[in-house]
């Protein structure tokens, strides 16, 4: 199911949470939305969700409006959307399978149509014989899973992830993200991350959208938003990223003043040599790596460029005719 938002504003009182947003994301891909804490994040998911009304603007699915529905209409149109939350929000009074059957309870469900559901949804989340499983007795990766399940229980069409691997640790983020884009794949879902980590936008979405104050600052292929940043906010984020992934080795915390950019087969070329030797520039390099983002090679090296100004230059101009993106601090 494709989403439209057309000129999305909600304030509280002189705070403009959301301010003059309009996004189409596709149907049948995940997409990710990323912010800073009071970016405008969650508000956003709220409107898109309908769990707020926009004080101005329009939120379509497909091509039906969905924000100015009925209260009856609101009900079944939430149907189509699922859930998930950093903090899983399961009932902690009912095991890993009653709480999967939940949705389908208060849609008054067939009582063997949830049984059977309940076990096809453990078994694709990876649950399999942990459905008497106590809610406490499960890991931080077993609770979200069964909140996955949970979500997918009424088939929707839409699922909203928000900040859902925020509390945990990386390589259960990792496992989970994984699950997310697989699921995603099987049920041709629509899915939605809103998440303030670059690493969960690299590792599981196929767009994204910056958001900064309210304002989307950036939308694009997330291939081409980490190798061509255009905005500061974006730059930040890749930024952090560089200092924490464990595909970029940073060797020195000193210096730094070029951030370069390589992609695609660029990642693979004697870039750095070749532009040394033609122009006389010396590199000094602080940082570097290649990521995989959606298949793709990118690559980033943080480094000084010398031995002078005018060489620099130079070196800059010869790189950018050779495919490489060059960001210089400010």
């Amino acid at each position: 199911m494709q989403i439209r938002l057309r000129n999305l504003k909600r304030n509280y009182a002189s705070l403009h949470a959301v301010d003059d947003v309009s996004l189409d994301i596709p149907s049948n891909t995940v997409y990710g939305i990323i912010g800073r804490s009071g970016a405008g994040k969650s508000t956003l998911v709220r409107l898109v969700s309908m769990l707020e009304k926009p004080d101005h603007g329009e939120v379509y699915y497909d091509d039906k409006r969905v924000d100015n529905l009925s209260k009856e209409e609101l009900i079944k149109e939430r149907r189509k959307i699922g859930m998930i939350f950093q903090n899983f929000n399961l009932f902690s009074s009912r095991n890993a399978e009653d709480n999967i059957a939940y949705p389908m309870e208060i849609c008054h469900m067939d009582k063997e149509y949830i049984r059977k559901r309940t076990e096809e949804l453990l078994a694709l989340v990876g649950l399999e014989g942990r459905g008497k499983a106590a809610i406490s007795t499960l890991s931080g990766g077993q609770k979200q899973r069964v909140a996955i399940a949970r979500a997918l229980a009424v088939k929707p069409e839409i699922l909203f992830c928000d900040e859902a691997t925020s509390a945990l640790d990386p390589q259960t983020t990792r496992s989970i993200l994984a699950l997310i884009k697989e699921i995603q794949k099987k049920m041709n879902l629509t899915v939605v991350m809103i998440t303030h980590q670059m690493e969960v936008v690299r590792d599981a979405c196929d767009r994204v959208a910056v958001l900064d104050a309210g304002h989307i600052v950036e939308e694009g292929p997330v291939s081409d938003i980490f190798a061509s940043p255009k905005s500061d906010v974006t730059k930040d984020f890749l930024s952090s990223l560089t200092n924490v992934q464990e595909s970029i080795v940073r060797w020195s915390n000193d210096g730094g003043h070029y951030t370069l950019r390589f992609r695609g087969s660029t990642t693979d070329e004697p870039i750095i040599s070749s532009v040394s030797a033609a122009t006389g520039a010396v590199f000094n390099i602080r940082a570097a790596g290649v990521q995989n983002v959606n298949d793709e090679e990118l690559g980033v090296m943080i480094t000084d460029i010398g031995p002078d100004s005018v060489t620099a230059e130079k070196a800059v101009r010869l790189l950018i005719e050779k495919g490489v993106s060059v960001e210089e601090a400010e």
